[in-house]
């Protein structure tokens, strides 16, 4: 605060001086600067007759020289030599800030500036004055240049112009000049980010990021970023992408680090939203500077393409930040240094599980956090909140003795990776289990083996090696096949459970549009957010794209061949569980099929399965009625495990509506509703005996 004190009274001085020399000046020229009660309110014909003298505003040489003193004084103090080094500032525009800074900190100044411009409420110097006192008010264009919008004062937000109230068409050289807030608060030592981010803004002190916290992988990227020459980094930018928010942080720390900054990271879409993109980054650059930090803009994902390509061409034209970190989830296209941050191995994922659930008590083994931690791909700083949460559910259930579970641990991931999917998919809570699903053995077996795929992932791709013999990721893709309500959802569903991941489900024949690229833009956001997720991805009526490929014979014949093999790639390239669901197998074309890898039938249930749905789907709670034959609806009605759910939950509201027990009629008619939606007929045949029923 002393060296602030002491900038501050030797630029007062040097501008009182200005201004006293300013005032002999006047004096010397014939121009009244007198104590008549009435200056500034008109003009008198003396003062006119001078006015239209050719020489009557001939510049002090002394004042020219105290305002070379001006920027000299300013330069001598660190802060005043930290603003004056800004790109693009002129010795003008130095001292143009430091008059400005004298005359808002400094009371008698302010009044001594309206005496100057013979008017003592006009308090601010005007346009006119300031390049009369720093001896360019006679160069053509001049205001334009100094104070034009893109001029270097007025792009970096550090003064501002404004003209008097009532006066909008008022001329540049007559508009009053002021230091911006932010930039009079630093002059004066003043270290708060500037209001206009308070709220989107985080200071990172400089911290060298321990191995520990960065992994292997990611500090062999930090330290080659660190290594590069300085001539590589013109402008000085380099793109961090990876799905963790945390990971990107603390590897934009670590290579800042290395350049001796701490970091400003700024949510940077809000301030895109509320400013505009070109303001926004001036804003934040000017921020990152006067904190002597690096500049992070975190959260590009959230800024649209249009303003993301304006932001890249703004960065490059306008080198103001010592160092900008552009952070993201998806990689963004900037042609300089840019960094996908690596996936990072199972064992240092497995050693950020266990310290920090280390001040936990937990029933959990660690087998199970590796198959946790091969399921979700979670950064350092997930995998903390992942903990909390499960704290947090642990804390709820006994206050006295908080013990986590791992149950408790698989609710907490997944609240780190949900993703903004609800317009394009629909979330489905898992709710059935192993004995709900009545399959015959062979796909029963599979839909086990897919867990055991996706349970056993980490130890096959990472610990045993698998994974580097891949070309695409580490992904599990399937068909299932079979009529609608043989068990294709529900199977889906049963798998998620015990897995403990996410389900979506995704109609494709909804997704696929009929303007070029939305379809592709549709799937790309699917995907996007899912692999950051880690959820399932169902796919229903797959033949809306993987039909058999017929000849092209017209240009929507050829598109829609791309938006197939686009689905493709993207299923080939996500490293969560993809399923695929269709009722008509046949359609499908046969390359497609020999790439997944698994294919499960899903047949009709023959009667010993049926009379299983049947008793599964009937809750304990249901009353039924004596004359209710399980057996007889079974054997008679070859229908899915669906239609028997829909019959069930009919005759149950029939029931409830006479206020009986489920009965043999009440499930009759049911089916008779059910067999109506199917398009089928009710035959004697079929219900024998209780057709009678239909006729009462």
């Amino acid at each position: 605060m002393r060296e602030t004190a002491a900038m501050t009274a030797a630029i007062n001085d040097v501008v009182r001086q200005m201004l006293a020399r300013e005032v002999e000046h006047m004096r010397a020229q014939g121009i009244a600067v007198g104590d008549d009660d009435y200056r500034g309110l008109y003009t008198s014909d003396g003062e006119a007759a001078r006015l239209l003298e050719a020489d009557h505003a001939e510049p002090d040489s002394g004042v020219a020289e105290l305002a070379r003193q001006l920027v000299e004084v300013g330069r001598r103090y660190p802060r005043g030599m930290r603003l004056a080094a800004l790109p693009g500032l002129s010795d003008f525009d130095v001292g143009t800030m430091l008059f400005c800074f004298a005359t808002e900190v400094d009371l008698g100044l302010e009044r001594l500036v309206g005496y100057v411009q013979d008017d003592v409420t006009k308090r601010r110097p005007r346009v006119e004055m300031i390049e009369r006192l720093f001896g360019c008010n006679e160069e053509a264009g001049a205001g334009a240049r100094h104070f034009g919008p893109e001029a270097p004062l007025i792009r970096l937000g550090l003064v501002a112009l404004g003209a008097e109230p009532g006066q909008p068409h008022t001329p540049l050289s007559a508009e009053y000049l002021w230091l911006t807030p932010r930039v009079a608060a630093y002059l004066q030592g003043d270290n708060q980010v500037a209001v206009e981010l308070v709220d989107h803004a985080t200071l990172l002190p400089r911290e060298e990021v321990m191995q520990a916290a960065l992994g292997g992988a990611r500090l062999e990227t930090v330290e080659r970023l660190r290594d590069l020459p300085a001539t590589q980094l013109r402008p000085p930018v380099v793109a961090l992408s990876g799905p963790d928010a945390r990971e990107r942080e603390l590897a934009a720390q670590a290579v800042a680090a290395g350049a001796d900054l701490g970091i400003l990271r700024v949510q940077f879409a809000p301030v895109v939203a509320e400013r505009g993109v070109k303001d926004a980054y001036r804003l934040a650059a000017r921020e990152a500077y006067l904190q002597g930090t690096a500049l992070a803009l975190d959260g590009l994902d959230g800024v649209s393409l249009e303003d993301r390509q304006s932001l890249l061409a703004t960065i490059r034209a306008e080198s103001v930040a010592d160092l900008v970190f552009l952070l993201s989830n998806a990689p963004i296209a900037w042609p300089g240094i840019s960094v996908a941050l690596e996936a990072l191995d199972i064992e240092w994922l497995l050693t950020r599980w266990e310290q920090f659930l280390e001040p936990h008590a937990t029933t959990t083994d660690a087998e199970a956090i590796a198959r946790l931690a091969g399921k979700f791909k979670l950064g350092s700083g997930q995998i903390g909140g992942a903990v909390d949460v499960a704290a947090g559910i642990a804390r709820t259930r006994d206050p006295r003795q908080p013990t986590i579970t791992i149950d408790d641990l698989y609710a907490g991931a997944r609240t780190q990776s949900t993703p903004i999917l609800n317009e394009l998919a629909k979330k489905i809570t898992p709710h059935y289990s192993w004995d709900d699903l009545v399959l015959p053995a062979d796909p029963r077996a599979q839909l086990r083996e897919m867990s055991l795929f996706v349970e056993h992932r980490h130890q096959v791709y990472d610990t045993w090696g698998m994974g580097g013999r891949l070309a695409m990721g580490k992904g599990l893709m399937s068909l299932f096949a079979g009529n609608s309500g043989t068990g294709k959802t529900m199977a889906a569903d049963v798998l998620a459970g015990e897995l403990g991941l996410d389900l979506y489900k995704i109609d494709l024949s909804g997704v696929v549009s009929k303007y070029i690229g939305e379809t592709e833009k549709n799937l790309g956001t699917i995907f996007q957010e899912a692999e950051t997720s880690n959820a399932i991805l169902f796919f229903d009526e797959a033949d809306a794209l993987f039909g058999k490929r017929s000849e092209v014979k017209d240009a929507h014949d050829r598109y829609a061949n791309i938006e197939t093999a686009y689905l493709l790639q993207k299923m080939e390239e996500y490293s969560g569980v993809v399923i695929l669901a269709t009722n008509l197998k046949m359609n499908l074309d046969e390359a497609f099929l020999r790439r997944l890898h698994f294919v499960v039938d899903f047949p009709m249930p023959e009667e010993d399965d049926r009379l299983r749905i049947w008793r599964t789907t009937i809750p304990s709670e249901l009353p039924l009625a004596d004359d209710v034959d399980l057996a007889f609806l079974a054997r008679q009605l070859k229908i899915a495990g669906g239609n028997i759910r829909n019959i069930v939950l009919a005759a149950a509201f029939f029931a409830a509506d006479e206020q009986t027990p489920v009965t043999m009629a009440h499930l009759v008619r049911a089916t008779r509703r059910e067999y109506q939606k199917l398009g089928r007929m009710v035959t004697e045949a079929e219900f024998g005996d209780y057709l009678t029923v239909l006729m009462d």
